[in-house]
């Protein structure tokens, strides 16, 4: 969650995104007046694909939580796109590399060399020709000119995502997430033929980079194969079953471990050498990612267990149990027991009544979007000190009928919302969403000081070390043998000298 949240800004770029590796509405390429004397010359850029990137790049940051501020690891991912862009057809271009500070696994490109890569996905990869198998996939959709192919094709289907993503910010809770979800699937049907076909060119190029610049293109194999794991971890974890189109690299990436073996034999076809013994540079990825930030940072805010804490804009809360927290740059979501969910967002308090913007704002554009009952129970109350009101409505969704709880709460400048989606006829949690309501309040300068974020460490197994004894100094409850194999790509004994990452 942002300092200032911006939900509608994130949710429509986050909308943008759905449905490949980020082409950008105006991005064009080639056909009249596209400024490119040669569409199919990989080597010449479109003469307008700098400015689109430089303008998307600003959203992007807002979207995703910002870059992340390590200035020694973000020359290390600059150096690594470096050695990889100099063996392209486009050397002399401009290329920007941005580390994404969220923990959320992903990557991807936009016109003029604006490359991405997440933190959460510098956590994931184990060595440098894994970073080195992303980045040239990105590289070569940009080098391909994607975004134009897509353009128009793309256009059309955002409109059903962004209007997804509207309401699904209106709504709020599990429903809201299900609601952005199904309009970000339903625009990436629309586009998945011509998608899998811009991947596997992006695939194509990216071999033939990496293997250029000396890296084994086997490794983005292993990477992807990484990504499964701790993706059937995540949905372990949440109790439901695991389904790789809802994931966000792969739902972007309609990509897996036989696909990128199969461009590798294409290469190999071509008649390129493909070097499997090429170094991974192990220890130099891992020095570089020593001390990084795991999971979310003090800026988004900290989820421990059932409690989400933000030490920057001082509050706490806690959501019932059986539920999870997923945290981003737009919102707090907490996922429970039959579609029932809580959602937190916010927006700069503009000094009204807390009642009369839930009558008047919240609850009527809830209702341009969805079947609702009138609101009623409208009240103004104190929540643990702070100025709030609350609300009452019943909502039809796709998931259901759900009571749904409007709490408007005013703290530091800001009015948080908090949505609390139970189903109809469960009193059990439609109570235990009440209570969790009641739970928020102001964090002291000296609670908020005593928050600190995880960081990666990086550890050489010494005799005596095993995966259990190691993995239980990670700070979970739940799995940590699952979760220190899955870090770490372990699927047998640890064994003395291997390096690991350890999370403190």
């Amino acid at each position: 969650m942002p300092s200032i949240p911006r939900l509608l800004s994130s949710l429509l770029i986050s909308a943008l995104l759905a449905t490949g590796c980020a082409p950008v509405p105006g991005g064009g390429g080639g056909g009249s007046g596209s400024g490119v004397s040669n569409p199919g010359d990989r080597s010449v850029r479109r003469a307008d694909a700098q400015r689109i990137g430089a303008e998307t790049h600003q959203q992007l940051l807002a979207a995703y939580g910002g870059a992340y501020r390590d200035p020694q690891l973000q020359r290390y991912v600059e150096s690594v796109g470096r050695r990889i862009t100099a063996v392209t057809e486009q050397p002399n271009e401009s290329w920007t590399f941005t580390i994404l500070d969220t923990p959320e696994v992903n990557a991807f490109a936009t016109p003029g060399g604006y490359i991405y890569v997440t933190r959460g996905l510098l956590a994931l990869a184990n060595n440098e020709a894994e970073l080195a198998g992303v980045l040239g996939h990105e590289i070569g959709h940009v080098t391909a000119d994607h975004s134009f192919a897509r353009r128009r094709r793309q256009g059309r289907a955002n409109l059903g995502a962004i209007g997804a993503a509207v309401l699904g910010a209106a709504v709020g809770g599990d429903a809201g997430v299900m609601i952005q979800r199904a309009g970000v699937l339903g625009a990436q049907a629309n586009v998945a033929a011509f998608s899998r076909e811009n991947e596997f060119e992006a695939d194509m190029l990216g071999v033939e980079y990496i293997a250029r610049a000396g890296y084994d293109p086997f490794a983005q194999a292993e990477l992807l194969s990484s990504l499964g794991a701790q993706s059937a971890l995540n949905s372990r974890l949440q109790g439901r079953e695991y389904n790789p189109n809802q994931v966000s690299f792969l739902a972007t990436h309609p990509a897996n471990a036989d696909r990128v073996r199969e461009a590798i034999a294409a290469a190999r076809r071509a008649g390129m050498t493909i070097d499997e013994n090429a170094p991974t540079r192990e220890a130099e990825y891992m020095a570089a990612i020593d001390g990084m930030t795991y999971g979310d940072s003090a800026e988004q805010g900290f989820v421990r267990g059932r409690r989400f804490s933000h030490p920057v804009l001082r509050f706490t809360y806690q959501v019932p149990e059986r539920f999870t927290i997923i945290n981003s740059a737009a919102q707090v979501t907490a996922i429970g027991p039959n579609n029932a969910g809580m959602i937190l967002d916010g927006l700069r308090d503009e000094g009204q009544p807390l009642d009369a913007y839930i009558a008047r704002a919240w609850a009527p554009a809830i209702a341009e979007e969805t079947r609702t009952s009138e609101l009623r129970n409208l009240r103004r109350l104190r929540i643990n000190g702070l100025d709030a009101a609350q609300g009452e409505m019943i909502v039809e969704l796709r998931a259901g009928v759900f009571n749904a709880r409007l709490t408007a709460i005013r703290h530091g400048g800001q009015i948080y919302r908090l949505t609390a989606l139970s189903p109809r006829g469960n009193g059990g949690l439609n109570a235990a969403l009440a209570d969790a309501t009641r739970s928020f309040r102001a964090l002291s300068a000296a609670e908020a000081g005593r928050l600190r974020p995880y960081r990666i460490r990086t550890y050489r197994a010494r005799g005596g070390d095993t995966v259990q004894s190691l993995a239980r100094r990670l700070p979970a409850q739940q799995l940590r043998e699952q979760r220190f194999r899955v870090l770490n790509d372990i699927e047998g004994p640890l064994v003395a000298g291997d390096l690991v990452k350890l999370v403190e």
